[in-house]
């Protein structure tokens, strides 16, 4: 990999984790307690809580995506980066723009 296209995944990198960091942030306010309380009828609570299910699991998806990215920018200028882990070969710098993280090119994917 050349100079200007490990730039060029260090800043999809950057941008990445810029947005799922964001991201997490505006699903966190989606993800409160449903109180007994509050003045809905039960159908609308058992709706309420089925929504924060489901955006709790998207927040855990994007949190590991995330992680993820954070590690992989530390390793980004390692000789390493960009190889896969089975077969030391090359993963296509245009997985590699989609995927940062990614650690196995296709065919060991695949297998």
């Amino acid at each position: 990999m050349n100079t200007e296209e490990l730039q060029e995944i260090t800043e999809i990198i950057r941008r990445e984790i810029q947005k799922l960091t964001q991201k997490i942030y505006e699903l966190k306010e989606f993800t409160a307690p449903v109180s007994p309380d509050d003045a809905i009828g039960r159908i609308s609570r058992m709706d309420a809580i089925n929504n924060k299910s489901i955006t709790e699991a998207s927040m855990r998806n994007l949190q590991t995506r995330l992680d993820q990215l954070r590690k992989i920018s530390q390793v980004v200028n390692d000789k390493e980066f960009g190889l896969c882990l089975k077969c030391h070969k090359p993963i296509a710098f245009e997985r590699l723009k989609i995927r940062p993280e990614i650690r196995l090119c296709a065919s060991c994917l695949q297998r």
